[in-house]
């Protein structure tokens, strides 16, 4: 990777070419630093929004190529910011920083290996800067500025949460990893006449999911309301609970690839989804050969999380490889490129507090994934499992407050007699699921597995026990196609007994 930074020129200093005067100062674009001198070196990392207009190339620092015509704006914005942020009453005993890190004229601009490695090192920039700032504009600042105003963030009314769904930074897919790297994340506005132009941004995210929470009471809404209306919110709102256990958990790779998921893609640069994943995943620089495509991007990935002994990959929509011993193995040159099986936050299983994923072990047998729980075909479900689905859907009265109903996903009273059947099947395409319709049926719940495996030999179908969400756990299916062993990734809605978890050989 190559890291540059855009710093004060010296006064008295002779100026060169490419430098810019901002606010009666000069600025260098200076780099590529060594890793030695990186270690030491203090910077800000500045987010914001490209938008569709460009500054011709030489405009401005002397670019190679076109830019976005906000990085100026964005510099200008987050140099004042820094200088808010040295104050005693702002952030105590801050240290003078007046570097500044801007995706625009600090990644390399010529394509080629150092560009693409600086772009696999997202985290490691993101993480290292002393903050991150972001920079917004329009009515989104006036919203956020207003809310956190007070000693206690007020919640946003109806009006405002649908003009920050409709805002460009919250929905953008580098947003994720931007925000749960960042060590101190700041909020602040190119927009004009504003007095002290710097917000935290947990008091914004506190504020988002006091709002929703809100916004479902008052509305008689479940979790489908808030997909419907607000998916860009809801998935911000587990960004905080992400940057909150980044310092005691690692996030997961299932965790990350389902939050990128839900978060708009320019169809240009389907590589940025896998790249903001890494960013989001390891805070290490990448110091070798660059992925240069999609496939290198998801083995690179893959090998990754490998290392880590973090296999939660292997709940994504893809096809399996063919090699032998790797059937179980997402195929990284196939259409999918590492897409999960739905996009749906995970829970830490009440059984293990410090939280876990799905790993793995290799011995003389073999590899092995651990903490499978083989799920058993049946014709007909238990009752205490239904009631439990059900529970969750449409929600239910407390014991000991009948008055008072818990909401499920949908709105109470969504009819007299629902189909539950019918309604998880809703819930799950709404959230990201493209395999068979057709579940299995299991003892406790059903198996709705990525590829039609009804009528195949020998299936067997196998739940996550350590990746929870609410309602059930990623799950893989397993049978024979003419005599070979072929494998995908499915969605397990029910209830499991955590004590029949094994380690299951792949083969």
């Amino acid at each position: 990777m190559e890291l540059n930074l855009v710093v004060p020129v010296e006064p008295g200093a002779m100026r060169e070419k490419g430098d810019e005067e901002i606010k009666g100062r000069l600025w260098r674009v200076t780099g590529p630093h060594s890793p030695e001198q990186i270690k030491h070196l203090k910077f800000h990392c500045i987010s914001y929004v490209w938008g569709s207009g460009t500054e011709e190339p030489g405009n401005f620092f002397d670019c190679k190529r076109p830019i976005s015509d906000r990085t100026r704006l964005a510099l200008e914005a987050a140099i004042k910011a820094a200088e808010l942020l040295k104050r005693e009453d702002f952030r105590p005993q801050i240290e003078k920083v007046e570097a500044f890190w801007i995706d625009a004229l600090c990644i390399p601009q010529l394509e080629g290996e150092s560009r693409q490695a600086t772009l696999e090192s997202m985290g490691y920039i993101y993480s290292s800067a002393v903050s991150v700032i972001i920079v917004l504009q329009g009515p989104i600042w006036n919203i956020i500025e207003t809310a956190a105003a007070g000693q206690s963030p007020s919640p946003f009314p109806a009006s405002e949460l649908r003009a920050l769904e409709q805002d460009k930074w919250i929905s953008r897919v580098w947003t994720y990893q931007e925000l749960v790297n960042g060590a101190d994340t700041y909020f602040t506005t190119t927009n004009p006449g504003v007095g002290t132009p710097v917000v935290q941004v947990q008091r914004f995210l506190n504020c988002v999911g006091a709002s929703l929470n809100r916004w479902k009471k008052e509305n008689e809404q479940g979790e489908m309301g808030v997909l419907d209306n607000f998916p860009h919110l809801s998935i911000l709102e587990e960004a905080l609970g992400d940057m909150l256990m980044s310092g005691y958990l690692e996030r997961t790779a299932l965790g990350i690839l389902s939050n990128i998921g839900l978060r708009d893609l320019d169809v240009n640069f389907p590589q940025n989804r896998l790249l903001a994943c890494l960013g989001a995943l390891t805070k290490e620089a990448s110091w070798g050969a660059a992925s240069n495509s999609l496939e290198k991007l998801a083995d690179k990935l893959m090998e990754l999380c490998e290392a880590r002994n973090d296999y939660s990959f292997i709940y994504t929509s893809d096809e399996r490889s063919d090699e032998m011993g790797l059937r179980w193995r997402p195929n990284s040159n196939g259409p999918a490129h590492l897409i999960p099986v739905i996009n749906w936050y995970s829970s830490i299983p009440a059984f293990d507090l410090i939280g876990t994923t799905q790993n793995a072990h290799g011995d003389e047998g073999g590899f092995w994934l651990d903490n499978l729980i083989r799920l058993r075909p049946s014709a007909s479900i238990d009752p205490h499992a239904v009631k439990q689905i059900e529970r969750y859907l449409f929600g239910y009265h407390e014991p000991d407050n009948p008055t008072h109903i818990q909401i499920g996903i949908f709105k109470p009273g969504i009819g007299e007699t629902p189909d539950w059947r019918e309604d998880l099947l809703k819930f799950l395409l709404k959230i990201g699921f493209t395999g068979c319709r057709e579940p299995q049926i299991c003892e406790m719940g059903l198996f709705y597995s990525q590829r039609d495996i009804r009528d195949l030999e020998e299936v067997e179908l196998f739940a996550a026990s350590s990746i929870v969400w609410k309602f059930g756990n990623p799950g893989l299916a397993r049978w024979k196609e003419h005599g070979i062993v072929k494998y995908c990734a499915g969605v397990y809605a029910g209830r499991l007994k955590q004590e029949q978890a094994e380690s299951v050989l792949m083969i």
